[in-house]
């Protein structure tokens, strides 16, 4: 038995840092028909699947993620990081299309901007070996916008008395009639703020965001909010934690290592105050260097 199965995306991310970039009202770039040196560059793996896979494993438990790749070299990238973070790799191949990919430019704030390949196809549940994902918690990311999927994985976890964790994607948020009613599930669920905003169709701002929160029917709600924090609701009480004073290097996997890093001390039986620490302190450590699994911390280092 695992002690945590993570679903959705695992890809490959590029990232590159140039001076030659500039940013400016909201837009980077860089001159037109120029070729640029890359001051700083990393092929990685990423998704938000294989990202909370190798966190939670850094943290002590046994893990495994479930994810569709391609049958091509970009592939080696996740099964060479899953290999060195002792993460079973329970992959899905689709022959006819190319590993997921991003190009990550990253401005000299830290701040960054994301082109994005995706296939023709996602996971399906043909492609989840059943048989094999007994686990005492279930990580859901973004599954493409597949409903079909995450209720009958859900309702696996329901019959086999495993947790949920959730942190849907803009494709799923955009089915809210068939999204919402899930919620009830649901054990641990993660927003953004502009996520959040969404499915309560209210500002953070208004005094009425909250409550509509609450009703939501998770047992915990969390929204993250870039530098701003992270809020968690949870048996009637909203706590807050403002981030960490790191300057960012780079925020790709912020969300995935506050939310794994949360999910983990739920797993070790801590409070709701604790398992918001853990989340603050991963992510700090993700922004501090480059790419989404470096700066992931170790059960040591998180207790330290």
């Amino acid at each position: 038995m695992f002690d945590l199965v993570s679903f959705g995306a695992a890809t490959v991310d590029i990232f590159a840092r140039s001076s030659s970039f500039t940013v400016a009202n909201g837009l980077i770039s860089l001159p037109y028909s120029s070729k640029s040196e890359i001051s700083t560059g990393l092929i990685t793996s990423g998704g938000g699947a294989s990202n909370a896979a190798v966190a939670c494993s850094r943290l002590g438990l046994k893990t495994a993620c479930v994810a569709l790749v391609g049958h091509d070299h970009l592939h080696c990238y996740i099964l060479d990081d899953f290999s060195q973070n002792n993460v079973t790799p329970l992959l899905a191949y689709d022959d006819q299309s190319s590993t997921d990919y991003s190009v990550i430019l990253v401005g000299p704030d830290g701040g960054r901007s994301i082109l994005t390949n995706r296939g023709q196809t996602s996971l399906q549940d043909k492609d989840i070996p059943w048989d094999k994902i007994s686990s005492r918690w279930f990580y859901i990311t973004s599954l493409e916008g597949n409903l079909d999927l995450l209720e009958r994985l859900i309702g696996f976890a329901v019959e086999n008395q495993i947790k949920v964790a959730l942190n849907p994607g803009n494709r799923e948020l955009n089915q809210p009639n068939r999204l919402v009613p899930l919620f009830k599930y649901v054990d641990y669920l993660q927003f953004n703020k502009t996520e959040s905003e969404i499915i309560v169709k209210t500002d953070i701002s208004s005094p009425e965001f909250w409550h509509k929160l609450s009703l939501l029917g998770s047992a915990i709600v969390a929204v993250t909010n870039g530098r701003q924090g992270a809020h968690v609701l949870c048996s009637h009480e909203h706590l807050f934690s403002p981030v960490l004073n790191v300057k960012p290097v780079e925020e790709t996997g912020a969300g995935d290592g506050f939310g794994s890093a949360f999910v983990s001390a739920l797993f070790y039986q801590k409070p709701a105050k604790d398992a918001l620490f853990w989340g603050i302190k991963n992510s700090a450590s993700v922004v501090s260097l480059f790419g989404a699994k470096p700066g992931l911390l170790t059960l040591p280092q998180i207790n330290s």
